[in-house]
């Protein structure tokens, strides 16, 4: 009779001792799973994170070369403008030898090579809609005939070593032979290509400040989801391996 108590006894310690081991695996290979889950949701999340954070750093990047136009823009024109006044001041006043094609088209010596680097970094962009509505094709055409035109003329200046005034009369002689209607013509078109340019750029920067909130909206939304995202999978988990413990314990019962 002791024999057999003894041995039921045992009996019951080891099934105990089994089921303690069990609970023990179960529950180790829950952590596991949970580990595994929210790893994977961490690595999927990170890498969206990461996608909208390089996308941002971009359009920062971008944003540096439009501010760098909406500057420069302006104050093309604005020292054309100053050119001009000045001009007006002394014209007609014998102490100064000043040409008046002469001065003028130095004032447009200064606007195509501006133009066409706006030009590159406007292709580079490549917005079709802002291209279309700012005529960039057309810009880029006329800036071209601008730039043949002052080279041409270029080519013509004296190349000898001249005194001041030899170099200087010999210019005026030149480029008094060209139309002054012809290169204020140019002047209008150019100051009118830039003020259009710094409107594109105007434009650009609304787009790309637009872009900047939705992404760090983005951020936002996508960290948040990622939180929710990695507490609900360790909530579902462990409900999974309570149902599991309950339905054990009743077929065991």
């Amino acid at each position: 009779m002791l024999k057999s108590i003894l041995i039921k006894n045992l009996l019951l310690n080891s099934l105990n001792d089994t089921k303690k081991l069990k609970f023990i695996s179960e529950f180790a290979i829950y952590l596991v799973i949970a580990a595994l889950f929210s790893s994977g949701i961490s690595i999927y999340f990170e890498q969206k994170l990461s996608s909208y954070k390089n996308d941002l750093i971009r359009l920062e990047l971008k944003e540096f070369k439009i501010q760098e136009w909406l500057t420069d823009a302006p104050k093309t024109n604005l020292e054309f403008k100053t050119g001009k006044f000045n001009y007006d001041l002394i014209e007609g006043n014998s102490n100064f030898n000043l040409g008046k094609n002469r001065y003028y088209f130095h004032l447009l010596l200064s606007y195509p090579d501006i133009i066409d680097q706006a030009i590159t970094d406007i292709t580079d962009i490549n917005n079709k809609l802002l291209n279309k509505r700012y005529e960039i094709k057309k810009i880029r055409e006329e800036n071209k005939v601008i730039d043949n035109f002052l080279n041409e003329i270029l080519e013509k200046f004296p190349k000898e070593l001249l005194s001041d005034i030899g170099y200087i009369k010999k210019e005026d002689t030149l480029l008094n032979s060209i139309s002054f209607k012809k290169i204020q013509n140019m002047l209008d078109q150019c100051e009118n290509n830039v003020l259009l340019i710094n409107l594109y750029f105007q434009d650009y920067n609304n787009i790309v400040d637009d872009e900047k909130e939705r992404l760090k909206k983005l951020i936002v939304d996508t960290t948040k989801t990622s939180t929710n995202a990695i507490l609900y999978a360790f909530l579902l988990q462990l409900i999974i391996f309570s149902l599991v413990q309950i339905f054990e314990l009743k077929e065991l019962s």
